[in-house]
């Protein structure tokens, strides 16, 4: 079985740490264990020709796109490749991830070539410009003539459903690599005399992360006497806008910004607190919630819709998104009663709806499915031109 990843966002081909997409090189190199795989990428900022490299053990495909190309020339460039890689690779399937605008494309692709398309929604709805008459008829048209669509949390797809009732969508959690089967730094990060909790959320985007209700409840609780000390791994534009917020609410003795760290430093880190937090206002999911209850931590989780619907009551405290006083109360409840919660049992769970290698073998269970489907269709066609 041949199948063609297609991805809007991955790490550029200029830098030397592995850091956006980097689910979908994840995802792409455990699916290659069962199949040929190769992934496509139409959005590289630092090439000026489509090119095709084996990079990490993954043949990648590339195409160029910067901010003065025009629309109609990234499209004409873009499907132009793509017509040349099917006709090298000829896969047998196409696995776009998020509807818009590589969804659309593999769907154009897969017509033309009489491939079937499936796609995964990474996308949260809020960032869909549903309001917009355009970008939610064009959705639907996606939606309704995908061969699969897959979301990657229980609220993604509840949501989907109710928006485009026509369409079928069902539930495939990203895959997640096991921590604790990865290396950790070894460093100590742990604060004695206090109750350590961590958050893992890049600062790419002034709101959505709920920081600025998290620091100010931070600050409440602490005020009240709660010895909370939170670990803040993440990096991005407004990193020294929140360092600067913290001065300024005086948490200097209860907080820590690592900044962007790599994986066996966050790991590390999240393994020596007692709990986790999640403040967002809206996510689409959440990995690193996944990465924390695969390593046994609770979580404290905002109701920002996909993330919340990857916990369970045995898992995870929810709040109010969007409240100071909700996350502070959530913070103080989580603070006394953290030992309650079964950490094996919380692993347990997490393993079996996270970890890649399930979430991988449900997919080619899936794809296998679209083959079968796919082969029934041909036949029939076959046999009503033979009549």
């Amino acid at each position: 079985m041949r199948v063609l990843f297609v991805v809007n966002w991955y790490t550029s081909v200029s830098e030397k740490t592995f850091r956006a997409g980097v689910f979908h090189y994840e995802q792409s190199m455990e699916l290659s264990k069962y199949c040929d795989i190769r992934l496509y990428f139409p959005f590289e900022p630092n090439i000026v020709k489509p090119s095709s490299n084996i990079e990490k053990g993954l043949y990648t495909y590339r195409s160029p796109w910067n901010s003065d190309m025009k629309k109609i020339q990234w499209i004409k460039l873009t499907l132009s490749y793509f017509d040349e890689i099917i006709k090298e690779f000829k896969p047998d399937l196409i696995h776009a991830n998020v509807a818009y605008p590589v969804g659309l494309i593999s769907l154009l692709m897969g017509k033309k070539h009489k491939i079937p398309v499936l796609h995964t929604e990474h996308a949260p709805i809020e960032a869909m410009h549903m309001d917009k008459f355009i970008r939610r008829r064009m959705r639907q048209i996606i939606y309704n003539q995908m061969d699969r669509n897959v979301c990657v949390s229980i609220d993604s797809m509840t949501r989907l459903k109710a928006l485009f009732p026509k369409a079928d969508f069902e539930v495939i959690y990203n895959g997640v690599l096991d921590p604790e089967k990865m290396e950790f730094d070894k460093k100590e990060y742990y604060q004695s005399g206090y109750i350590n909790c961590a958050i893992v959320a890049a600062f790419y985007d002034k709101e959505v992360k709920g920081y600025q209700y998290l620091l100010p409840a931070l600050k409440k609780v602490t005020d009240e006497g709660y010895k909370i000390y939170l670990h803040i791994c993440g990096g991005g534009q407004y990193l020294d806008y929140y360092k600067k917020m913290a001065q300024e609410l005086k948490l200097q003795e209860f907080c820590t910004f690592y900044g962007q760290c790599d994986r066996q430093k966050v790991y590390s880190i999240v393994r020596q607190v007692e709990f986790c937090v999640s403040s967002s206002i809206y996510e689409c999911s959440g990995v690193s919630v996944q990465e924390e209850m695969l390593m046994g931590k609770p979580i404290l989780v905002t109701k920002s819709g996909g993330a919340n619907s990857l916990t369970t009551d045995y898992t995870a405290i929810v709040c109010e998104r969007g409240s100071v006083d909700a996350l502070a109360d959530g913070l103080i409840e989580m603070s006394e009663r953290y030992k309650q919660f079964d950490r094996e049992q919380i692993r347990s769970y997490a393993q079996y709806s996270f970890e890649m290698g399930n979430v991988t073998r449900r997919y080619l269970k899936l794809y296998r499915k679209v083959l079968r489907e796919n082969n029934k269709k041909i036949n029939i066609k076959k046999r009503i031109l033979r009549k």
